[in-house]
């Protein structure tokens, strides 16, 4: 009987933590995507600024 509840406990505390993990990876794609769109907006910006006409 206490084996299975401890089963069961450890089982759900790893699912959560597998939870937990997804979520900061996920967050963390999201921040990278986000600074790569500012980064590529600013340098369109530079670009247009500094009068360099695009290569293409």
């Amino acid at each position: 009987m206490q084996s299975n509840l401890f089963d069961d406990l450890k089982s759900l505390k790893d699912k959560i933590n597998q939870e937990e993990k997804n979520t900061k990876e996920k967050l963390i794609v999201e921040q990278k995507q986000e600074k790569e769109k500012k980064l590529h907006e600013q340098f369109e910006k530079f670009m247009q600024n500094s009068g360099v006409k695009k290569l293409h």
